[in-house]
């Protein structure tokens, strides 16, 4: 079965980085989370079986304390 992978970008409230990034480690679909200099704070590879699937992932990820804003970007093969 083909994953879809995603790139997640993520904006949070400043000071809050780590914080962030120790509770999306624990998320199934998180396979990397990075801490990026520049207009957004993270960046999550994410893996779902399906679209729906990530937007459900994403609609989670956006209801999370202290972040601001998402960016999603579907890589294709």
């Amino acid at each position: 079965m083909q994953m879809i992978t995603a790139y997640v970008l993520v904006i949070v409230e400043p000071g809050k980085e780590r914080d962030i990034k120790k509770k999306l480690k624990n998320l199934p679909q998180c396979k990397e989370v990075h801490e990026i200099y520049g207009e957004y704070d993270l960046i999550i590879k994410v893996q779902t079986r399906n679209l729906q699937e990530l937007d459900a992932f994403v609609m989670k990820l956006r209801k999370i304390k202290n972040i601001r804003a998402t960016s999603t970007l579907i890589a294709s093969d």
